[in-house]
């Protein structure tokens, strides 16, 4: 099948998305290019001798599979930018990927995520805001976006991860199958559960610095939003948003200090246009979600009133609508227990039935 070409094609070491467009300007598809003929590659340009060697030193149909199947019994999946499942926000960028690697699950719902970035050297101050908006937003159905640094970025996942049934999504400057930083292997792991890990590197990519600048307009493609949390001038996190700016997101900044350096880039953000943010009503305005009060405080107000069952499936629903499946294995409960206790929540009017038999919270 045609996978099996695309596969060996995202797969191949050192010949990154340019040289990839450019084969693919030139023969067509992944297929045409594994068995072209060797001449014709001395046609594509910025195709050096090395690039050659490697696509046809690779072109054996049998390794290609046998490295699919191992790749599928490990965990990982493979999926091309023309399958049903691809992202949707990522065909619409101008430079999408063409295949992805993922472990968990990728984004698709109907709320937009939000993608949470900023100093890994981050302040405290600064990873508590991280984690309460990630938390906050989860709670409220956003999923969050980022990419497993240190600082503010695994501060946003692990608060997303906090939140009842709240999910999360790592972009990767590495294979799926390396865990960047090392010291964050808990949340690598949690998060594909919680969500998932995706890539457009080949498995092995290690870290590689130019890598990263092409994973953020990943981080950016796949968001309806960026929350720039302490970013200095010129950092990478001012280059997610403003790949942002160019995809047409909304970008939300903390104010800060203009004496402290980690809030000049997200002070100079303000100064063009930005959204500034102080609490997560801002974001969910700013995203066209206009609600008397997010779920959170909602929540705590009616959760006084609720019986044990209630409560718990209560604390799952979010905005986002979910399957009794899904309430089943967050909550441990029994499927009859879920469905009395979703009854009881629409009665009183603080769940909903949306279509095929999903439910949300109602404010």
């Amino acid at each position: 099948m045609d996978k099996y070409y695309d596969f060996w094609l995202c797969s191949l070491p050192g010949i990154g998305y340019g040289k990839r467009r450019r084969l693919l300007a030139y023969f067509g598809s992944s297929r045409d290019i594994f068995y072209g003929k060797k001449e014709t590659f001395q046609d594509i340009p910025r195709l050096g001798a090395k690039d050659r060697d490697v696509i046809l030193s690779g072109r054996s149909l049998d390794v290609v599979k046998r490295d699919y199947e191992d790749m599928e019994r490990r965990g990982i999946s493979f999926i091309t930018r023309d399958e049903k499942g691809f992202p949707e926000p990522l065909r619409q960028i101008s430079e999408p990927p063409h295949g992805i690697f993922y472990r968990g699950s990728l984004p698709a719902g109907a709320l937009p995520a939000v993608a949470i970035v900023g100093a890994r050297n981050a302040s405290g101050e600064g990873r508590a805001l991280a984690e309460k908006f990630g938390r906050e937003l989860a709670a409220n159905g956003i999923p969050i976006i980022s990419g497993m640094a240190r600082g503010i970025d695994i501060a946003a996942q692990r608060g997303a991860m906090q939140a009842p049934g709240g999910r999360t999504f790592g972009v990767l400057g590495t294979g799926v199958d390396i865990c960047y930083p090392r010291n964050h292997l808990d949340a690598f792991m949690e998060i594909q559960g919680r969500g998932g890990l995706l890539s457009e590197f080949p498995l092995k990519t290690p870290p590689l610095p130019y890598n990263f600048p092409m994973r953020n307009r990943l981080i950016s493609g796949l968001s309806g939003g960026i929350l720039v949390i302490e970013a200095k001038e010129g950092s990478g996190s001012l280059i997610t948003a403003e790949l942002g700016l160019e995809q047409g997101k909304e970008i939300f900044v903390i104010p800060g200090s203009i004496c402290n350096p980690l809030y000049q880039g997200g002070n100079e953000l303000l100064k063009i246009g930005a959204c500034p943010v102080t609490k997560v009503g801002d974001i969910l305005d700013g995203l066209g979600l206009f609600f008397d009060e997010d779920v959170v405080e909602r929540k705590k107000k009616t959760n006084v009133m609720l019986e044990t069952t209630e409560k718990i499936v209560y604390a799952i629903l979010s905005l986002e609508p979910v399957s009794i499946s899904i309430l089943v294995e967050e909550t441990g409960l029994q499927p009859q227990e879920v469905l009395a206790a979703l009854d009881s929540l629409q009665r009183r009017k603080l769940a909903r039935e949306t279509e095929n038999r999903r439910y949300a919270i109602m404010l």
